[in-house]
């Protein structure tokens, strides 16, 4: 790959550019690493000291962007809207991993009743079963298991030891990451008369929207009567327990390690951080922002909102309670000096 400063005019919407147009560039880097050949971006203004040391051949600067002070004479200044947008756009142009041709390749299973176009790939050792029907232009890569009747839409990428359980629907444009369990059943038991664990059978399906992403070794389990559903253009991170008949809004992100338990609806557009915990049959209002390792034991009602902290709180009154806390190392001798003046006065 070869890139020049007006070539990436050329792709992303650019203000000015500032230094040698013609540079060639070869390659993506941050600023710290980058070399004189590499293009960069910053955006972010905690790294700003970054720029005036880099090696970088180009930077992504955004539109305001003043410097304190000079920065390297061999720097060539690309100034865009939206540095981080422009500079991932570019990588994924110049840079993403090729996707296989199509076709089959030998040691496939696919089900003779299965509904598989010309223009979709099918990995060696992949099994497709029995009336599964798949989109044009899918790609379903070795090892993946698609089970019977599985749905699975236009562009939609499988990664190998992924795993789609039967009756499963997948919408266009997705992307499987490998290890990822969907449509497993879900954790339901109930005590019989012995006290033992008796199974509840699990009958229902997983029903994934278009462009959704779901990351390796993620799971997500089958609903037990109807459907546990993730929105369109829902992501999920590695190493996510999606439970049964849960419900995800639209575009909602949450990162890895979150545990989401039965019956639980989640609404649009919110943001889970890693190691979350959300109990069963609650609803999170649309929008709502939830910290890492926060434990959410009753429903979000009020749309937008931040939380932190376990039992998890609006981030104001979390953080108040964290500093009074901090301080009861101090205050506590006083509130024993002042319980004794109020016993023995």
């Amino acid at each position: 790959m070869t890139l020049t400063p007006s070539a990436i005019a050329e792709i992303v919407s650019v203000e000015r550019i500032v230094g040698d147009e013609s540079k060639p560039l070869r390659g993506f880097a941050s600023l710290t690493e980058a070399h004189n050949t590499d293009l960069s971006f910053f955006s972010d203004p905690r790294y700003e000291n970054h720029l005036y040391t880099t090696k970088a051949g180009a930077v992504l600067l955004p539109l305001d962007f003043q410097a304190k002070r000079p920065l390297p004479s061999y720097l060539t200044q690309i100034y865009v809207r939206r540095p981080d947008q422009a500079f991932y756009t570019l990588v994924q142009k110049y840079k993403a991993p090729p996707l296989p041709e199509w076709g089959r390749e030998p040691n496939s299973f696919i089900h003779p009743s299965a509904e598989i176009p010309e223009d979709t790939y099918i990995g060696a050792f992949a099994y497709i079963g029995e009336r599964v029907k798949i989109g044009s232009q899918a790609r379903i890569f070795p090892f993946a298991y698609v089970g019977a009747e599985v749905e699975i839409g236009e562009g939609t990428v499988v990664y190998p030891h992924a795993v789609i359980m039967p009756r499963t629907k997948i919408g266009s444009w997705c992307i499987i990451h490998p290890g990822a369990v969907i449509g497993a059943d879900g954790f339901g038991f109930y005590k019989g008369d012995t006290r033992l664990y008796e199974r509840i059978p699990q009958i229902g399906r997983v029903v994934i929207e278009d462009e959704v992403e779901v990351g390796a070794n993620t799971c997500v389990d089958r609903a037990t009567l109807g459907e546990t559903r993730l929105g369109k253009g829902v992501k999920l991170d590695n190493l996510i327990q999606i439970a049964h008949n849960v419900q995800i809004g639209p575009h909602t992100a949450i990162a890895a390690q979150t545990g989401i338990a039965g019956s639980t609806t989640i609404g649009a557009y919110c943001r889970l951080g890693g190691q979350v915990g959300i109990a069963d049959h609650l609803s999170i209002a649309e929008g709502s922002s939830i910290a890492a390792q926060s434990g959410v034991s009753r429903s979000i009602t009020t749309p937008g909102k931040s939380w932190r902290g376990a039992p998890a709180q609006e981030v104001r009154q979390q953080l108040l309670m964290e500093a009074l806390m901090r301080r009861l190392p101090e205050l506590y001798p006083k509130l024993r000096e002042i319980e004794k003046i109020i016993r023995h006065p």
